[in-house]
């Protein structure tokens, strides 16, 4: 004996795969019929795998070139004379500042402030008899390397 073949209908795909009335469309203009769609659904080990209603979306949109439900893009709003004149405002203004920064420039270059030099390092204090046991202790040549941990 076989198994028995499970069949879905519309309002159960529709509730497994959280599908609404569009989508519902666009996937009987696919050619899908309930059982497909619950058999799509992607296990939660398939990240790669989108949700039902966005690969019949994405399925839609290269088959017929729009998505059911989706408002189209409208075309560009045209120019109103207003904003030409606001450019022309700012384009004339640029071409301002650039010929009052070229008359006003000097041939000479700025004239900057004689750079201080940094004052000297204080001198190290001398040592006391009773610092030397520390040149015994110490040992300058350890590096990062000689860390134990």
């Amino acid at each position: 004996m076989g198994k028995k073949k499970h069949r879905h209908d519309w309002p159960e795909a529709k509730k497994l795969c959280r599908l609404n009335q569009n989508d519902i469309a666009m996937a009987k203009s696919l050619g899908f019929g309930p059982d497909a769609l619950v058999r799509a659904r992607p296990d939660p080990k398939q990240k790669w795998k989108l949700p039902v209603k966005y690969w019949i979306h994405e399925l839609h949109f290269k088959r017929f070139g729009y998505v059911l439900g989706e408002k189209p893009l409208s075309a560009p709003q045209p120019t109103t004379p207003e904003d030409d004149e606001e450019a022309r405002r700012r384009f004339e203004e640029e071409l301002y500042w650039e010929d009052y920064r070229e008359r006003n420039q000097d041939d000479q270059p700025a004239k900057r402030r004689p750079v201080k030099p940094a004052p000297p390092a204080p001198a190290a204090p001398a040592r006391s008899a009773e610092d030397s046991w520390m040149d015994e202790v110490f040992i300058d040549d350890i590096g990062d390397g000689d860390r134990p941990f």
